[in-house]
């Protein structure tokens, strides 16, 4: 299986964004700067990189794939908290969704990956399958051309001394049964930079 990297911005000047990059039989990557702080998981071949503002986030968009059944990855970072927690991530990002018209939170938790708290929060809400459909009016809207369907977003939150790091999922609640599984294998192969695995 291909195996994804995800690396997080570099602390030195000129390492630009994220990288992304395939290799076959999931090597190791050799990154070019040794400061490198970074993610790898490994995502099937029916996964394909898309320009990584195709889909809306709130903070800065690092990367962003289209998977099988209408699901989408996103990864993107938001401003650093010091002391902020995997708990107080999740009750804050579980408790800002519940706000939200036609949400229901289905999860909220920590989880222990690769030896580190990280944030879990599942949602269902109307959405296109691939992202939530807006509801600045109070009112989901689906874009021109599409249906609103119930959409579950399945969002992992990595906070850490500099910018918290998430992981987003969405997929048709239809495609669950197909797309949850891929979800927990690409959770399952998490790995730290710094080589460790995930306990998942």
């Amino acid at each position: 299986m291909p195996c994804a990297t995800i690396l997080a911005p570099s602390r030195r000047p000129g390492v630009l964004g994220l990288a992304l990059m395939f290799l076959c039989g999931c090597r190791a990557p050799t990154p070019s700067d040794s400061e490198v702080e970074g993610v790898r998981l490994n995502l099937p071949t029916s996964w394909s990189q898309v320009p990584k503002s195709t889909f809306p986030v709130p903070g800065t968009p690092l990367s962003a794939w289209k998977g099988p059944a209408g699901a989408s990855l996103v990864v993107f970072r938001t401003l650093p908290a010091p002391g902020r927690t995997a708990k107080g991530l999740a009750e804050e990002l579980a408790n800002r969704m519940t706000n939200l018209p036609g949400v229901r939170v289905e999860v909220r938790r920590v989880e222990r990956l690769a030896g580190r708290e990280v944030a879990r929060v599942e949602v269902v809400a109307p959405g296109v399958g691939d992202a939530l459909a807006p509801s600045g009016q109070g009112v989901p809207v689906a874009p021109a051309g599409k249906a609103l369907v119930p959409t579950r977003r399945v969002t992992f939150g990595i906070p850490g001394a500099g910018p918290i790091r998430w992981l987003t999922w969405h997929f048709p609640e239809s495609s669950r049964a197909r797309v949850a599984p891929r979800v927990d294998a690409a959770v399952a192969s998490l790995r730290w930079e710094d080589g460790t695995s995930s306990s998942y």
